[in-house]
């Protein structure tokens, strides 16, 4: 990897100090499109700021009822869906907990910068578009992130009112500001994606995996689509993706994201995953674990199995180790997304057979054998099959199943049990906290430095969650 150049100089980094801060000039300042795209790399690629405790909010983890609470207390805030994420029952601050505002907020200052600055560098030109487009799909996929955590979910009927995020464009410095409404935020990334393409086409440059290409444009423009319910630009876009990539059949013992797998459009997120192996007071849910079949090759190449003691196994997800399943970075644009956004925008459409021609083609690449598989005719029942097909493939990758769970129409009922132990293993009982269908704690609360600093942005509403106790 070319030299990193750190341009702390003129950039105003966005975060809890402050939406804006004013940097040290003291600093190297970029000459050349290198020195722009090493910057990119280094910022995005190497620390991208994943909603660190996304998982426990989900359906997918669940509690090992055995572990002691001081084992489990550090993350039972967003495990518990509380009003109030960065402060525990005991009123103590939790650092890091809600830092992905700040991180996301940084990597669209440093976009910003790119693209407002990479005209005057020094280069061929095809390479100035590719890294300015790169700065424009860098900059879409942190609104896309934001908004999904910070702003309320999509509806059509509502967006023009609904409280997204922030939107800046440039990097002046603004010391209060307010936050841009849903139907905004997605009109402002889907500008950004059509630069991204219009730029990286005209490129014609070819890119490693660690840089999105043009099929990585699309499949995110598909997602997007997807989210708005605008079914047939869905389906146009992921077809793009189709047709320019195939799906690879996954194969055990063996990692299934590596540099020969065409199925790989762009990876990233390189450094400081999270895994669930070393997090061992949460396990994935088993009725997530049960819902591979016999012949699906992804239960054993997603998860590692430990005896409880039992005879009982507890699954842990594989999707951060190292060389175990990922010999790249730990988040990755897949062509897998492609058909299921595909077969969900056909669901949705009332065209069952075309859903369930891209359901068997995934499952051609992900089972064994798929003779004795019975697909259903029913309508809902092909939305569901598709549905669960898209929890399966994307279990504890990057935010797949928290945003999914957002913009279901018919979300489910979600219930966490938190097991009370002491240290010395004397059992206190046991708390259950509900995430109700319509629960408005799908939003996340702004972080509470970013309130304190800008008293002007509107903090999202949030229920309180008092458990239930029993036994």
């Amino acid at each position: 990897m070319k030299k990193i150049i750190y341009i702390l100089a003129l950039l105003p980094l966005w975060g809890c100090s402050g939406f804006l801060d004013e940097v040290d000039q003291d600093k190297l300042i970029p000459e050349k499109v290198e020195h722009y795209e090493a910057l990119l790399l280094k910022e995005f690629n190497g620390t991208y700021p994943l909603m660190r405790t996304v998982d426990h909010m989900t359906d997918n983890l669940v509690e090992d009822p055995t572990a002691t609470t001081s084992r489990k207390f550090s993350v039972k805030t967003t495990y518990t869906w509380q009003r109030e994420i960065e402060i525990d029952e005991n009123g103590n601050r939790i650092s890091g907990i809600n830092s992905s505002w700040e991180f996301m907020y940084e990597d669209i200052a440093i976009a910003n910068y790119v693209i407002e600055l990479i005209d005057d560098a020094l280069g061929e030109e095809n390479q100035r578009n590719y890294t300015k487009g790169e700065a424009y799909f860098i900059r879409a996929l942190s609104y896309f992130n934001l908004v999904n955590l910070y702003g309320l979910p999509y509806n059509e009927a509502t967006a023009n009112v609904d409280l997204g995020v922030p939107l800046r464009d440039n990097i002046g410095v603004e010391l209060t500001y307010s936050r841009n409404t849903v139907a905004e935020c997605y009109a402002f990334i889907e500008n950004d994606l059509e630069k991204a393409i219009e730029l990286i086409t005209l490129s014609a440059a070819e890119k490693s995996i660690w840089h999105p290409n043009l099929a990585a444009c699309n499949l995110l423009m598909s997602r997007i689509k997807l989210y708005q319910q605008k079914w047939d630009e869905a389906i146009d876009f992921a077809d793009k993706v189709i047709e320019s990539r195939s799906l690879v059949k996954i194969t055990p013992n063996a990692p299934f994201v590596t540099q020969s797998n065409s199925e790989i459009l762009y990876s990233y997120y390189t450094t400081n995953p999270i895994r669930l192996t070393d997090d061992i007071p949460f396990k994935a849910n088993p009725q997530l674990i049960n819902m591979y079949e016999a012949k699906d090759l992804r239960k054993a190449v997603f998860f590692s199995s430990i005896d409880d003691g039992t005879g009982r196994f507890n699954y842990y997800s594989n999707k951060y180790i190292r060389d175990t399943y990922t010999e790249l970075g730990f988040a990755n644009f897949r062509v897998a997304e492609a058909y299921l956004n595909r077969a969900e925008a056909y669901a949705k459409k009332g065209e069952s057979a075309n859903a369930l021609n891209d359901i068997m083609a995934l499952h051609a690449k992900r089972y064994s054998d798929v003779s004795g598989i019975v697909y259903p005719s029913n309508p809902t029942e092909v939305l569901t099959l598709v549905l669960n097909e898209r929890r399966k493939e994307f279990c504890f990758e990057d935010h797949h199943r928290w945003f999914d769970l957002r913009r279901m129409e018919n979300r489910p009922e979600i219930q966490h049990e938190f097991t009370l132990i002491e240290n010395n293993g004397t059992r206190l009982g046991k708390e259950v906290y509900t995430l109700l269908s319509n629960d408005l704690n799908y939003t996340l609360p702004i972080p509470i430095q970013e309130r304190n600093n800008n008293p002007l942005i509107r903090n999202n509403e949030r229920y309180e969650k008092i458990p239930i106790i029993v036994d």
